[in-house]
């Protein structure tokens, strides 16, 4: 029903109240037609013109749909790959007894490749690197009280008794008063270190951020050990960017770092409480050089490097940016419309790149056996199995494994 309403479908296309699915069995399906047969047609309708709409937005920007891709996520990553690699042209074409247009893609010239690490032993180590809720790792440097400033002249404007800025901001939103008194005098407030917090575009935005490092996979060799010193004494002096690697070290935090944070509890109250950025003592893990960095901002400090990766060259520019500006400009547009599908669809394309990105690797399979294929091959590479029917289960196996030479060269 959410999405009916936000895609702003006619009324006569969007889902009716929900109706308990549980209670229409076998025994009385039939003789309750008339309470499930309404739901049913309009589910499926809504649905049906909430893809339509999806596809329509996506086709404009990646050049394909859902019939492409079933996921969002590899919708975006292979957008992104196409639109960053090619250049894309709309040529006419022969189409049984007329022209269609449709588009022609040419490889671009002079664009910087981009390649991933294929050995499954390099995939794993990367693989320990990738942490999540990175979101307020420095949110400490932007205390400041300038979003009371912020909230006095919002409520004045909405005459709400809410300190809450969300709150505030809803209403300020909804009003149609005039709101360039209020632009005005937000302007003037000296912003320097206000923090725009927004956990959901962190990462799109971060990945067309010019000042952020993206290592060339092709350039990676191994750590050596008589590196170490001159590494740690790098990382302990805030000086080993603009370098990139991905290393396993040991490292001492005096005291957990921690940040505060407001969240609401099970019961709907309000509450404020702290989380652990990094954990206190002597401890090791497989790191970003970033991250590295950021538990000597935390007041940590490096003790050695054990092993990894290090990348001798960066790419000049992000290899997302552009991908992500596009999307960008596209949200605006579509917000300007009204186009609210656009709008959330350009969003979510974003959002999920990173996710894509990050992806673990799939190494299973599922597959539709007889009951004799899977007495025959029943072994230890079978996770699970599922009877379909008499004669039929679906099988759930590990792919095989190749062997792999892992001695350093």
């Amino acid at each position: 029903m959410k999405w009916g309403n936000s895609s702003n479908l006619p009324m006569n296309l969007r889902k009716i109240e929900d109706v308990d699915i549980a209670k229409y069995i076998k025994d009385n399906w039939e003789s309750l037609r008339h309470e499930w047969e309404p739901y049913d047609k309009r589910d499926t309708l809504c649905l049906g013109t909430c893809l339509i709409k999806y596809n329509q937005a996506m086709k404009e920007v990646v050049l394909k749909n859902i019939s492409n891709n079933p996921t969002a996520p590899s919708l975006s990553l292979k957008g992104w790959y196409y639109l960053y690699h090619y250049d894309k042209e709309m040529i006419e074409e022969e189409w049984y007894e007329s022209t269609i247009m449709v588009p022609k893609h040419t490889e671009k010239e002079n664009v910087e490749k981009v390649y991933s690490h294929t050995h499954p032993f390099i995939r794993y180590f990367i693989r320990q690197s990738i942490k999540g809720g990175r979101v307020s790792a420095n949110r400490k440097s932007f205390e400041t009280n300038k979003m009371d400033e912020i909230c006095n002249i919002l409520k004045e404007y909405t005459e709400t008794a809410s300190d809450n800025i969300i709150d505030l901001f809803k209403e300020y939103s909804a009003s149609t008063k005039d709101k360039a008194e209020v632009h005005s005098r937000l302007k003037k407030i000296k912003c320097t270190k206000l923090m725009a917090f927004d956990a959901n575009d962190l990462y799109a935005s971060a990945m067309l951020d010019l000042d952020s490092e993206y290592l060339r996979a092709e350039s990676g060799r191994p750590f050596r050990q008589e590196e170490n010193k001159e590494f740690v004494k790098l990382f302990n002096e805030q000086k080993f960017r603009p370098r990139t690697a991905i290393l396993k070290v040991m490292f001492f935090q005096p005291i957990p770092a921690k940040d505060k944070i407001s969240f609401t509890s099970r019961i709907g109250k309000k509450e404020i409480g702290t989380k652990i950025r990094f954990k206190n003592g002597f401890c090791h893990d497989v790191l970003t050089s970033v991250d590295i960095q950021e538990i000597v901002k935390a007041g940590g400090r490096i003790i050695k490097i054990l092993d990894g990766i290090v990348y001798e060259e960066n790419f000049k520019t992000p290899p997302y940016r552009d991908y992500i500006l596009i999307l960008r400009d596209l949200r605006n547009k579509y917000k300007r419309e009204g186009n609210i599908v656009g709008s959330n669809c350009m969003k979510l394309l974003g959002n999920l790149l990173y996710g894509k990105s990050i992806q673990k690797d799939i190494t299973t399979s599922r597959q539709l056996w007889s009951e004799v294929t899977l007495k025959a091959n029943f072994d230890s590479h079978v996770i699970n199995y599922e009877k379909v029917n008499d004669s039929l289960y679906i099988v759930e196996i590990n792919k095989e494994e190749k062997e792999f030479d892992c001695t350093l060269p």
